[in-house]
């Protein structure tokens, strides 16, 4: 071979490499502009309203202030609140929320400013909700019509902090049932609307919304309970003083202090596993449980809690020495079933007056009822009382839907304390398969005319 020949092609051969390297060029630029185009979206809702319910609308501001800080862009942040505790009239600090007490001195963060609202007031229910997930901005009603405008790009992040019963989590005046929400997230999983989700949910029997999730649909949950068990309320009083002031309601919920409060120890390195592992440690009144495609649990928070996080040595290495540092405070906590009980209490060992032993008895006598009303029922339906709330998961949802509204027309609204009953109305609806639907309703009807 000559060396005219041997010259052309080594030539011809860098020329091959430099194009390769050119098309490797273009294509590492093509991913990272798809990288940087992906973005983060947050849904934050606080289900409930009532003074003592104060702890659910401050989890809610908490957690957006938490995310506005990382980095995420307001108009990607969602929030649902009924908005009626920080300007109630018992409110101590008008117009302001914290949650977490502070000692005397010490002004705490009211995480109520700058918490800005799209849908409050009646806006709250299941229906906006869903819609939202959904992008659906036709079918909203009230708010401002912000919902969701992600992509098969971008991750979703779901906090939602309320009551909850079996088989259904509570709105101010619905409810949202597992079923439905299942269907929900069917739907962004084959509309394409997410490239991973995270949900972190706060109510009692939490953990019976996720029964049915699928493990292949890039869903990742956790729950501050079990779909068989309470919640607890945390920072509750005596440990409710902001500056040496008692709020008088409790100031959040144990699971959802837990993450936040972990969130903000600056660690983002640290996995979805890790803070799960974290929370379930400090929570020991309920057991907080994860659902759906676990393999996710691998990512860092840093992917949900913030926006555009990107790990670093020096971050990594902050978070190891952060993980030894981890130490719970001896708070108290309270049954969320029992919270509301609690607060009238306070309320009456401070006012002892008319009012405050009224509302108190009223609470107490209310309590007293469901517990008849649902000994009555059990009796009609042959249930031996051992059984009354026998651990059931809900499978025929038509019944349990039909069920909870025929007994909310025909013995009153569920109250925070006797949504446990829920429990009772699913195990009639799989134990009683023999019975039909119609025949289940007219019961619940007729004890409860007899009652009233």
């Amino acid at each position: 071979m000559c060396i005219r020949d041997r010259y052309q092609r080594r030539v011809h051969g860098e020329t091959n490499i430099k194009y390769f390297m050119k098309v490797l060029l273009l294509a590492f630029l093509a991913l990272s502009f798809v990288a940087v185009s992906a973005d983060n979206w947050a849904v934050l809702v606080a289900g409930s309203d009532g003074f003592w319910n104060y702890r659910h609308q401050a989890d809610i501001c908490h957690a957006y202030h938490i995310l506005l800080n990382n980095g995420y862009k307001p108009e990607n942040i969602i929030v649902f609140s009924a908005n009626d505790v920080a300007n109630s009239h018992e409110n101590p600090f008008p117009g302001q929320l914290f949650n977490k007490p502070t000692g005397k001195g010490e002004i705490g963060v009211d995480v109520n400013a700058g918490c800005v609202i799209d849908y409050e007031g009646n806006a709250v229910t299941p229906e906006n909700f869903m819609a939202v997930l959904r992008g659906d901005a036709k079918a909203v009603k009230g708010g401002n019509g912000k919902v969701l405008r992600s992509t098969h790009e971008d991750r979703v992040f779901i906090n939602f902090a309320d009551h909850g019963a079996e088989g259904l989590i509570a709105f101010p005046n619905k409810y949202l049932y597992a079923n439905d929400l299942i269907k929900t997230f069917q739907y962004m999983h084959e509309n394409k609307m997410y490239s991973e989700l995270v949900f972190y949910l706060e109510a009692c029997e939490s953990g019976s919304m996720f029964q049915k999730l699928p493990k292949d649909w890039k869903i990742y949950a956790t729950s501050a309970a079990s779909p068989y068990e309470s919640s607890w309320a945390y920072y509750c009083t005596p440990d409710d003083k902001v500056n040496g002031k008692n709020i008088g309601s409790c100031l959040g919920d144990h699971y959802s202090i837990s993450w936040m409060e972990d969130t903000e120890r600056g660690d983002l390195t640290e996995t979805l596993n890790d803070q799960y592992e974290i929370v379930k440690k400090r929570v020991t009144k309920s057991q907080v449980l994860e659902w759906g495609e676990l393999g996710l649990n691998v990512q860092p928070i840093g992917n949900y809690h913030a926006n555009g996080f990107q790990p670093t040595t020096i971050n990594r290495l902050k978070a190891q020495f952060l993980r030894k540092m981890v130490s719970f405070e001896t708070a108290r906590g309270i049954d969320s079933r029992d919270v509301k009980l609690h607060y009238l209490n306070n309320r009456h060992q401070i006012y002892n007056n008319l009012e405050s032993s009224q509302a108190l008895r009223a609470e107490i006598n209310e309590r007293l009822g469901a517990d008849h009303k649902f000994a009555q029922l059990s009796k009609y339906f042959n249930f031996p009382a051992e059984d009354l709330l026998t651990q059931t998961s809900p499978e025929d949802f038509n019944c349990l839907k039909e069920s909870v509204t025929v007994y909310e027309q025909t013995c009153g609204k569920f109250s925070d304390y006797s949504l446990k009953y829920v429990q009772f109305l699913v195990n009639v609806c799989e134990k009683r398969r023999d019975l039909p639907k119609e025949e289940i309703l007219a019961g619940i009807a007729t004890v409860c005319a007899r009652m009233n």
